[in-house]
């Protein structure tokens, strides 16, 4: 039987992660399909595109070089999405990541759970750097060389915390006992891998986003169950 703590918890994240999912809704009618210098691959964004450039030809392969007729519009895309990011998304989704940790604690999962929420923190921490790191290089294009190496460390730095607190949800789905519990964190554990495959593999980058979506998704229907149930297993 679950604590009320718990299951305060547990509605604290459904809530949040409502908010969650209608930020990603805005964010898809806000970012641009392409970049400037044409189509991107299947699964990758221009945000995410962005936060992987590493050198000033990346940078110009996104914004286009000086002059280009959709630089203006691409640098206000970007900036309006990183603004909202910075002041309302990154906070709504770890709101959404810590309340699920804190309602794992309180359903008893223990050391995992904290180990979790060192890990929103790590991303928040993280993201902020990334995201107001591209908010100085689009006032400065394309960027200086330290701009370029912060964006990396941010970027990277917060992918990586990503993947580590999917596994670390799917470690704490697994500790209750049922079939259904141990097959959602395995799916999790393997979206945490799917990022950080994405991470280092320019070429399946695409991967990165699909694990986050697969593993926040199950985190979301974990949490709504929880709640809908008032135990401490889903």
């Amino acid at each position: 039987m679950a604590t009320i703590p718990a299951r305060r918890w547990w509605v604290l994240c459904v809530l949040c992660g409502v908010g969650v999912i209608a930020f990603g809704v805005w964010f898809a009618g806000v970012l641009p399909a392409e970049t400037c210098t044409g189509p991107l691959p299947a699964g990758v964004s221009s945000l995410l595109a962005y936060q992987f450039a590493r050198t000033p030809a990346d940078i110009e392969a996104v914004f286009g070089a000086a002059g280009t007729p959709c630089r203006a519009a691409m640098i206000a895309a970007m900036d309006q999405a990183n603004t909202v990011d910075l002041f309302g998304f990154i906070a709504t989704y770890s709101a959404f990541l810590a309340c699920f940790f804190i309602a794992a604690l309180h359903a008893g999962s223990g050391r995992v759970a904290r180990v979790g929420l060192a890990t929103v923190v790590a991303a928040l921490a993280f993201d902020v750097l990334e995201t107001a790191t591209q908010l100085h290089i689009t006032d400065q294009l394309p960027g200086t060389a330290l701009s370029l190496r912060l964006l990396a460390v941010g970027s990277v730095g917060k992918f990586l915390a990503l993947a580590a607190l999917c596994v670390c949800a799917g470690a704490a789905m697994m500790r209750h006992a049922g079939v259904v519990g141990r097959l959602t964190g395995l799916v999790c554990i393997a979206s945490g891998m799917l990022v950080v495959l994405g991470v280092t593999t320019p070429p399946m980058r695409s991967a990165l986003s699909l694990g986050n979506a697969v593993a926040w998704l199950i985190i979301f229907l974990y949490a709504v169950t929880a709640a809908l149930r008032g135990g401490a297993k889903a």
